[in-house]
């Protein structure tokens, strides 16, 4: 494997890192500090990054969209993450999902959503599956009948009638586009009974909740989504029922056979745009803690000299360049079918989680109480970020996924 970067991604690379650093870095921290969720959310760097061509990058060419590759959707979410983890996960839910609007959507459903996300600036997509008592896990690891998905759509006639609440979804109350999870049949495991909707934001019947206010990632509004009555017209079933588990990407749903048939193969392995996030977000307490120790004096020299201090800070970089190793590896394995095993993307955001919140906790050892003040120092607020995304599929699930079938996610 070659690890030299293009000049075209270099130069991706180098413009997502100017905008990160001059725009999103000083709005990200003003924004964090609002006391409301509903005011942290970050339209103006939304705007900025559409306009930059960051929202649609996901998108193919001849669909309309950038058509970046693969590797540079993680190195563009990297740069975003290093400047704020909760605007890269919205951007990140760009890349999850809007590709299932080319390789999942039929023709009439791709012609009536794919022209919105594309001319509006902010237009952004949600993924609707988490409930109050159906975790990430659930969803995957238990089979048992009536056990996870608890929200239920009823066909009657040319309609779906939905009743159920969903949480902690991101994007939740912004997004104009959400892909549903919702069981089809309430007595049946999870893998024949769930299936998936669109669900514009817009439907009768379909609400918002309250807007979790969160520890970190602020930026990223989460709300509940809640339906009563919610009525959808019935073409608004992606794929047929009870065909929404087992098979999922990033974007997490659609039958797998859907993205063969439009030339993109399997899904792109589950989690992995989201650790390049929270990679970016590690690599940052890294640089603020190098900095630091590069000036901070105690004990009549810089504290990058003491040794335990230049331990630690070594043991930081190996963390940071391995973790990036093995996702250009795993991006790269995707983009050319080589070797490629879609349980890499849960393992991976395994990995970085238990680095990240390794990392992030020495950093602010390494700045002492100022990492813990809430000053112009942006390494507590890393430390909220990481620590709010430990969740879904990390350490918990890593045995489960070592013993499933390599064909399975």
């Amino acid at each position: 494997m070659d690890f030299r970067l293009t000049e075209e991604q270099e130069m991706t690379r180098d413009m997502v890192r100017e905008f990160a650093q001059n725009e999103v870095k000083p709005v990200a921290w003003e924004l964090d500090h609002k006391h409301d969720p509903k005011d942290c959310i970050p339209w103006d760097l939304i705007k900025k990054a559409s306009a930059l061509g960051l929202r649609t990058a996901a998108i193919p060419e001849k669909w309309g969209g950038e058509g970046v590759d693969y590797l540079t959707l993680a190195i563009i979410l990297e740069e975003l993450g290093a400047a704020d983890h909760g605007f890269a996960t919205i951007i990140r839910g760009c890349y999850t999902e809007s590709p299932r609007l080319v390789h999942e959507l039929n023709d009439e459903q791709r012609d009536e959503f794919l022209p919105k996300f594309l001319e509006d600036d902010t237009f952004l997509l949600g993924l609707a599956r988490t409930e109050p008592d159906a975790g990430t896990d659930s969803h995957y690891l238990y089979d048992e009948p009536g056990a996870s998905i608890r929200t239920y759509a009823e066909r009657r006639g040319d309609e779906y009638v939905i009743n159920g609440t969903k949480h902690f979804i991101s994007c939740g109350g912004v997004a104009k586009l959400y892909f549903l999870y919702a069981r089809t049949d309430k007595k049946g495991p999870i893998s024949t009974s769930m299936s998936v909707f669109l669900m514009p934001h817009d439907a009768p019947g379909f609400s918002i909740g309250r807007f979790h206010n969160k520890l970190g990632r602020r930026l990223l509004p989460n709300a509940e989504l809640i339906f009563e009555d919610a009525r959808i017209p019935a073409r608004y079933l992606i794929g047929k029922e009870g065909e929404a588990w087992g098979s999922e990407g990033e974007g997490g749903g659609g039958p797998q056979k859907d993205w063969v048939s439009t030339g993109a193969g399997a899904p792109p392995p589950f989690g992995l745009l989201g650790a390049a996030v929270n990679l970016g977000t590690v690599r940052a307490c890294y640089e603020e803690a190098l900095n630091y120790a590069r000036t901070r004096i105690q004990g009549g020299k810089k504290i990058i000299e003491h040794e335990h201090v230049a331990i630690n800070l070594a043991q930081m970089k190996v963390h940071v360049e391995a973790a990036r190793a093995l996702l250009w590896k795993s991006a790269w394995s995707w983009e050319t079918r080589t070797n490629y095993d879609p349980k890499m993307g849960m393992l991976f955001k395994a990995y970085v989680d238990e680095i990240g919140l390794k990392i992030a906790n020495d950093a602010v050892g390494i700045f002492g109480g100022l990492g813990t003040a809430d000053d112009d120092v942006p390494i507590q607020k890393y430390l909220r970020d990481v620590h709010t995304f430990t969740h879904g599929f990390s350490t918990t699930a890593v045995a489960w996924l070592i013993g499933a079938p390599s064909d399975k996610p």
